[in-house]
């Protein structure tokens, strides 16, 4: 049961969220890089590696959100922009922590309308239509897979995408959202031969607008006729339903390209629960040795 009217709250985080992608130049088409917005809006981003922090955000001396480097990917870019959601706002010091495996204070207006904030600043409703036009997927039609593909792109959990496609953006149907929720996304990894603790990374022809993440272990999977530099930060694992798929071994940068279309994207690559500033995380480590 609400204990407050939402509906402002909605109208004020989605109209916020647009009106800053505007404000910072990103195309209103294409997904983000939480970080570098963060960044750009004056907040320092550091991780943390503990199992119970979900994220931190506090104003003084300086704007910094800190994220737990423990929770999955799409979870930390989330709590990054649910961070800068209280930036944003002005709401001051936050902890948002984890008990009994949920997000504390979770029903708060200010929670709710940094939650809010942060979806739609990650999945804007132009940028969600617009990954669906491209791929030529009809929403009535979406399979668990295609969430998976998209959740990848968007750079957010699989659930996350189904309930915002779902609450916020009325892309899809409860009983979509019902019978989507009943695949689970380790289910989804495994097809790939990924483990549980690891990461799967899928792109497409249509990857643009940002770099792919990955993290030491993470699997990567390209479309067809695409392939990873000769580099060893990353090693050809096999081929899935034709497509080839790469492990991150440490941590750098590469790049992958498609010579027959010109299309080409960079990869960066950090440790796992890697702790520090944000911005060093893909810096390589001098003590690796490549002989």
């Amino acid at each position: 049961m609400e204990r407050y009217n939402r509906k402002p709250l909605i109208f004020t985080a989605t109209t916020h969220a647009e009106r800053l992608r505007i404000k910072l130049g990103i195309d209103q088409r294409m997904p983000i890089d939480p970080i570098s917005v963060a960044d750009q809006c004056g907040c320092e981003v550091r991780y943390l590696s503990l199992s119970s922090l979900e994220g931190i955000y506090s104003p003084k001396p300086r704007a910094v959100i800190v994220v737990g480097s423990e929770r999955p990917a799409g979870r930390r870019a989330f709590t990054c922009m649910h961070e800068l959601g209280h930036h944003e706002f002005g709401h001051g010091m936050r902890l948002d922590d984890l008990k009994a495996g949920k997000i504390s204070n979770a029903y708060e207006p200010q929670e709710f309308i940094a939650d809010v904030f942060a979806a739609n600043l990650l999945m804007s409703k132009t940028s969600v239509l617009y990954a669906l036009k491209t791929r030529a997927l009809d929403p009535a039609k979406l399979n668990p897979m295609h969430i998976f593909r998209l959740s990848s792109f968007f750079g957010v959990g699989y659930t996350t995408l189904i309930d915002h496609m779902t609450l916020m953006l009325g892309i899809l149907s409860q009983q979509q959202q019902n019978l989507l929720k009943k695949t689970i996304p380790k289910n989804l990894k495994a097809q790939f031969g990924c483990t549980q603790q690891s990461e799967v990374i899928i792109t497409d022809a249509f990857w643009q607008g940002r770099a792919v993440d990955m993290e030491v272990g993470d699997l990567l999977v390209l479309h067809h006729g695409a392939a990873v530099e000769d580099n060893p930060r990353m090693i050809k694992k096999d081929f899935v339903n034709g497509h080839p798929t790469y492990v991150a071994t440490s941590r750098g940068y590469v790049r992958a390209f498609n010579e027959r279309d010109g299309w080409a994207i960079n990869i960066r690559i950090a440790p796992k629960q890697y702790a520090g500033l944000a911005q060093y995380r893909f810096l390589d480590d001098p003590e690796e040795d490549f002989a």
